[in-house]
């Protein structure tokens, strides 16, 4: 049993406990569970066998008693109760837009509604006409809701959503009287995958603003349109949509909203419970005292965190793990302007666009101190891998192009396949040859993790593999990710000096924030990488440095932020342990 199955069923033991009408402590105790459980980056099982779940963060006894019961019978008794006592096809229904636990819980109790087809039906009857709470607007927006379901499937990786909210945030920009305009929500936060996209803008008429913003070209559909608030449907390609959707708020309470709309969720209510011990309140209005109402803080963000003892979260870590126990967030918390150089890039040799000059170039003009071409190797016959031969004569191309460019260091090495049984498709005398080796899976992706976790692990102990590209070999919302045992892997690269990357590609952003935190814990050394195929693919870097933010990561963590003379040390210090042994 995964993760994502123990989180899931505590989540839906949460959504029938508030729609029955259990108090939100409870609510949210089983909640903090889920998310507790969603966000561990080692395995579950591996957790229960050592008999530590009541040590992770919101899991008392109680629900490490329900944790185990769920690994060792497959089911926990309470949600079969609660499922007795509320009809279970009422959680189809949280998927709708808006649509929360309690609004359901309205539906069933007063119209009998338990599923999609029964509330398709009741609004095509007009059965929610005079229900508390379900205005004629509110109908359409749960009739839009059910349309958008079938419509959008998923949720929006990253890149993509980023250059959809950046050209959204362009065409405000524009419209007169807008002084400001800023993304919040899950793209403020680097999460890999984006629901909508939210924006704020200060502007000095709303309603223009808000006129203005929903006719901009790929408004497919206008879900909301007042004097402060716009949503719209975009077509960002052909058949796909993502909502969007901007707030006009006053200067005067930016940082208030800002701060609220970016969340997270988890990260807002630590908060709010944080003003309440001292007798305020926060919303995207302002942090407040309850009595009397003045306002102790609005105008930014660092003056609300400031007011309640804290630093300024940067939006990355905004996800209430671990955050709070922070004094002061580190200066050298990395950014993209740490990056020095990129170890991971094809060329027209294989599966790439440019050639090795071109990718140089390209990241010559970035400000790169230096790069590897690494090229496919001879199992990837589907990206054009070099056999032996090819290789070789690769190795003296790229050399003569590290002489022809000045102003950047290039070195040649190659992506080798991790075959079935641990080895390399290259063997050591030709791997010798090369200045960096990346070894990955590609192909056999099993679902045991044993098998999963041997086979990483006999191409770690390979004294010329220097790093392990997109360890988990996912495909975001399209394949799912290689069980691996990181905590294993992480504690053998640490032990035999081997990177763990970050694959920037928005694709894969592997390893995942969770596995990177555990990873660096675990003492081994990140290194990101855009894996480009095309000089243009080196701007998703900023995806992978933002996946590191999240994980907390510090600039002296990531082996590419470090000298072309600290690269080769850490190279020659793995190779030279092979000398040792043989001697």
């Amino acid at each position: 049993m995964t993760n994502a199955d123990v989180a899931r069923a505590f989540d839906e033991i949460a959504d029938l406990l508030e729609i029955k009408g259990e108090d939100s402590f409870r609510v949210n105790s089983y909640r903090r569970v889920a998310r507790s459980v969603a966000d561990l980056a080692g395995e579950i099982t591996q957790v229960a066998q050592r008999g530590e779940l009541a040590t992770l963060a919101g899991v008392g006894k109680a629900s490490a008693e329900k944790i185990q019961e769920l690994l060792t019978t497959g089911r926990i008794v309470l949600r079969e109760e609660l499922a007795r006592e509320v009809p279970i096809s009422l959680l189809e229904l949280r998927n709708i837009p808006g649509l929360g636990p309690k609004k359901i819980a309205v539906l069933w109790k007063e119209r009998g509604i338990t599923s999609l087809d029964d509330l398709k039906q009741a609004i095509a009857d007009g059965k929610l006409a005079g229900l508390k709470g379900f205005a004629e607007k509110s109908i359409q927006y749960i009739r839009d809701g059910l349309e958008f379901l079938a419509r959008v499937a998923g949720r929006t990786r990253l890149g993509v959503a980023w250059q959809v909210a950046e050209l959204c945030r362009e065409n405000v920009k524009q419209i007169p009287g807008v002084s400001r305009v800023e993304h919040a929500g899950s793209l403020r936060r680097g999460q890999e995958t984006v629901g909508d996209l939210d924006l704020l803008c200060v502007g000095t008429d709303g309603a223009a603003v808000i006129d203005a913003f929903t006719t901009q070209p790929g408004v497919t559909r206008v879900l909301a349109k007042g004097d402060t608030k716009g949503s719209v449907l975009l077509e960002y390609r052909s058949g796909r949509e993502i909502q969007v959707d901007l707030r006009v708020v006053p200067s005067a309470s930016f940082g208030a909203a800002w701060q609220y709309f970016t969340g997270s969720k988890a990260h807002n209510v630590r908060l709010r419970e944080m003003a309440q011990q001292r007798g305020w309140t926060l919303n995207e209005y302002a942090l407040s005292e309850v009595e009397g109402g003045k306002v102790i803080a609005a105008e930014t963000e660092p003056d609300i965190y400031a007011a309640l003892g804290l630093p300024c979260f940067p939006p990355e870590l905004r996800e209430d793990r671990g955050e709070f126990e922070l004094q002061k967030i580190p200066k050298d918390l990395l950014t993209l302007k740490h990056i020095r150089g990129d170890l991971h890039m094809h060329t027209t040799a294989s599966d790439g666009h440019n050639s090795a000059e071109e990718m140089a170039l390209a990241a010559k003009a970035l400000g790169y101190e230096y790069i590897c071409v690494t090229d496919h190797s001879q199992s990837s016959a589907i990206a054009n891998g070099l056999k032996p031969d090819r290789l070789k004569q690769h190795i003296e191309d790229v050399r003569r192009v590290a002489k022809r460019v000045s102003g950047i260091t290039i070195w040649i090495g190659a992506e080798v396949d991790i075959l079935g049984d641990g080895q390399l498709d290259y063997g050591d005398e030709l791997l010798a040859e090369l200045d960096w080796v990346v070894a990955s899976v590609h192909t056999g992706q099993g679902k045991d993790i044993d098998k999963n976790t041997a086979r990483t692990l006999a191409a770690i102990r390979n004294p010329y593999v220097n790093v392990i590209a997109h360890p988990t070999g996912r495909l975001i919302n399209r394949r799912d990710a290689m069980q691996l045992d990181i905590e294993t892997i992480a504690l053998e690269a640490a032990a035999t000096g081997t990177a763990l990357e970050i694959n920037a590609s928005t694709y894969r952003l592997d390893l995942k924030d969770q596995h990177a935190r555990l990873a660096h814990q675990r003492g081994a050394r990140i290194c990101i990488d855009c894996d480009a195929h095309s000089t243009d693919q080196f701007d998703q870097m900023r995806f992978g440095v933002v996946t590191a933010r999240r994980a907390g990561l510090r600039a002296g963590a990531v082996l590419n932020t470090h000298s072309a003379e600290d690269i080769r040390a850490f190279v020659a210090a793995k190779r030279s342990k092979l000398a040792q042994r043989k001697r």
